[in-house]
């Protein structure tokens, strides 16, 4: 079931050919401290060159932890994405690239029981806004 979840994950998060407001990645953390998933190394690389594509564009970074993490910890993550993507990728600081915590009542996973679980909730969402919708 994992594997073909993945291979699911992969084939929405496919680089577009084009735009369209309200696209999404979504990008697992390993545990609470952010290391990224080696393989969603590649996935990053193709949001980086899609972000710089569109410099005039706002792009929402959600950051996503599991129930045992603080709402302060979300925004942390989703600031160390930020972060990541600006030093690893040169990508100027000054695009529009925000970072947003989200609460704990919106996990991927409701009613969680096992590790692995968890790990499905720890997650960086980063949604693209064009230029005319904001």
């Amino acid at each position: 079931m994992k594997h073909v979840l993945t291979i699911i994950l992969a084939l929405t998060l496919s680089f577009p050919t084009f735009a369209e407001d309200g696209f999404k990645w979504c990008l697992y953390f390993s545990d609470l401290n952010y290391p990224i998933k080696p393989e969603y190394e590649a996935q990053f690389d193709e949001l980086a060159e899609f972000i710089k594509s569109y410099p005039d564009s706002l792009f929402e970074i959600s950051g996503y932890l599991d129930m045992r993490a603080s709402d302060i910890d979300r925004l942390k993550q989703a600031l160390w994405t930020r972060k990541y993507l600006i030093e690893h990728y040169d990508i100027p600081s000054s695009m529009l690239l925000v970072a947003v915590g989200k609460l704990k009542d919106d996990p991927y996973i409701k009613d969680v029981k096992t590790e692995d679980e968890q790990e499905w909730n720890r997650r960086a969402e980063i949604k693209f806004i064009s230029k005319e919708e904001y």
